[in-house]
């Protein structure tokens, strides 16, 4: 692959200026200012405020007055109450937020609830027709249908539930057709309409179904069915912090997601916390406080395995369970899943490779990688990876398991939006496709087999008028060089500026030392590293360094590096590391 450059992140003088005015630091001024830009000076104490009193509060979100409404009717002629949600972390956090709130919060027998989670291969995603017709042979109706996380394109399958006796709200943040919401759902309650008075289009399929119950929960109360002094909402926050996390949503323009999954994190490490949590720090090997990373890197992954490859009914199953023992059980299958997982990416990534090294000679700015071999519920993390080695959006595509056609995951870079860049396709060769849908960093199509080179074609056109005047290529942001030497104290003054996520990246700086001591660790593929930087040694380690047992640097190396700054816990002493990104010999 192409060398990866290193960058340092531009900074935004007024930024930086109105940081310091609220008493931030001047290193925590810089960190602030190389995420947001002068657009967003006005914004900034609401951007920085983690309190939760100062969450957007529902009723700003379209047509949350008539779901409510639409919610405490079922609720009172005891209709059943059918959930349907995506098949990703987000889907499944909301999944259990929707169905806990109805059970514990307001009162719905839980023999009422019925729970039906589209299969990622069989299915796909949305309110698909296979999931549209297994709800019409089985479900009782009349009844009431809530969606969470998708939904908003599905018309033409709404339109079939509602014609057979089912009232549906959608509850989504996905992109809304230009045409409109679905006119067959009751409500379509999500930030992103054109006429949404929200005003955070960030925020989570998760949060979104959260705040439909914050709403419930509130109309419930006004109407006499539940008493003034009934409990917040705010106990599910850890689900929610999960779906957010997990949905990799923008953390630096959202009014609402940092205070969300710090509020979570909260519920997460309390001592009466959800036998789910313990679970998965056991199942994961995580050690202290859960932290973002750890819902980032470890407990997102778990679930969203589930899902790739199985049902994801099994991660509502363990996110809702209520001894610990059943739930260590439920997490430990979680980590065979995800053991599977990381071996069919890897050999689809193998073949993979070698397509988008060639289109990268080729000059394409956009990367449409077709694997006949390739697993469907992998796409989306082969897609980001190969995004991270070449510096462009990429199309990842295999064979749908069912029903013909193919199918396939997209991710981006920086400047380049997916769901506009479908949209014109879609509108270009509006027969070539059998569904699409995404948001501005991610999304999934499904093509007829023949429109394949079409859509490769106009997905690299579309990216090369986007990106013009851009750099094309891997590289690493960072937030310069640190002026202070790495310390515990700079550690400490970094994670106020917590919970760090996309778009509020945790800190990397650039460094120039040399190698004095190197040992591959774990798999043979981590490096530990002594680096000697302005006459002091400092512990890193680069993980993922060494390819087929080759080290990119040896002892005695002068080198450039990006790194971040973490606390190491190991035999209970605690110690600073550096964590390398990237290193290039000088």
């Amino acid at each position: 692959m192409e060398s990866v450059r290193i960058v340092d992140r531009p900074v935004s003088v007024k930024i930086r200026d109105a940081a310091l005015a609220l008493g931030y630091t001047p290193l925590q001024a810089r960190i602030i200012a190389g995420r947001l830009c002068d657009a967003d000076v006005g914004q900034l104490p609401a951007l920085m405020n983690l309190q939760m009193s100062g969450l957007t509060p529902p009723d700003l979100l379209p047509d949350m007055a008539n779901a409510a409404a639409t919610v405490i009717a079922a609720i009172q002629q005891q209709w059943p109450i059918i959930l349907i949600s995506d098949f990703d972390a987000d889907g499944a956090s909301a999944h259990a937020v929707l169905k806990t709130a109805f059970r514990d919060y307001f009162g719905v027998p839980e023999q009422q609830i019925h729970s039906y989670i589209g299969h990622r291969l069989r299915d796909g995603y949305g309110v698909t027709e296979t999931l549209t017709d297994r709800i019409i042979a089985e479900a009782p109706s009349p009844a009431l249908i809530i969606t969470a996380d998708q939904g908003s394109t599905d018309h033409e399958r709404i339109t079939r539930l509602r014609d057979h006796g089912f009232t549906v709200i959608v509850t989504d943040h996905h992109g809304v057709p230009a045409s409109g919401p679905p006119p067959a759902a009751v409500a379509c309650v999500n930030p992103v309409r054109a006429d949404s008075s929200f005003p955070d289009p960030y925020i989570a399929g998760v949060h979104v179904a959260w705040l439909l119950c914050c709403a419930v929960r509130q109309a419930l109360i006004a109407a006499g069915l539940l008493p003034a002094s009934a409990p917040k909402l705010g106990g599910l926050l850890d689900y929610v912090a999960l779906g957010t996390m997990a949905d990799c949503v923008d953390l630096a323009r959202s009014c609402n997601n940092k205070a969300i999954i710090a509020r979570g994190l909260a519920l997460m490490n309390a001592p009466a916390r959800r036998p789910v949590w313990q679970a998965l720090q056991l199942a994961t090997r995580s050690h202290g406080p859960i932290t973002a990373a750890t819902l980032a890197f470890s407990f997102a992954p778990l679930i969203n395995a589930r899902g790739r490859l199985d049902s994801a009914l099994g991660s509502v199953d363990l996110l809702m369970s209520s001894h610990l023992p059943e739930a260590e059980e439920m997490a430990e299958h979680f980590v065979e899943h995800n053991n599977e997982r990381k071996v069919v990416q890897a050999q689809m990534l193998q073949r993979s490779t070698c397509q988008a090294l060639q289109q990268v000679r080729d000059g394409a700015s956009a990367i449409t990688i077709f694997d006949p071999q390739g697993h469907p519920g992998v796409h989306g993390i082969c897609a980001a990876r190969l995004v991270e080695s070449c510096g462009r959006p990429v199309a990842y595509f295999s064979p749908k398991a069912e029903g013909g056609g193919i199918t396939a995951s997209l991710r981006t870079v920086p400047g380049f939006h997916v769901r506009h860049a479908l949209a014109k396709i879609a509108e270009r060769y509006p027969d070539d496709f059998l569904s699409w849908g995404g948001h501005a960093g991610a999304g999934g199509v499904t093509l007829k087999q023949e429109a394949l080179a079409r859509f490769a074609e106009a997905w690299a056109a579309i990216a090369a008028e986007a990106l013009s005047g851009q750099e094309l290529g891997p590289e690493i942001l960072t937030d310069g060089v640190l002026e202070d030497s790495p310390s515990m104290e700079v550690v400490e003054e970094l994670m106020v500026l917590e919970p760090y996520g996309r778009q509020w990246d945790p800190p990397v700086f650039r460094g120039a030392g040399r190698i004095t001591q190197l040992r591959p660790v774990g798999d043979g593929t981590h490096l530990k590293l002594v680096l000697q930087m302005a006459g002091a040694d400092y512990d890193a380690i680069w993980f993922g360094a060494a390819e087929n047992g080759l080290s990119p640097v040896a002892v005695g190396d002068d080198v450039t590096f990006a790194y971040g700054l973490e606390i190491n816990t190991f035999r209970d002493k605690t110690t600073l590391q550096l964590r390398i990104k990237y290193a290039v010999i000088t």
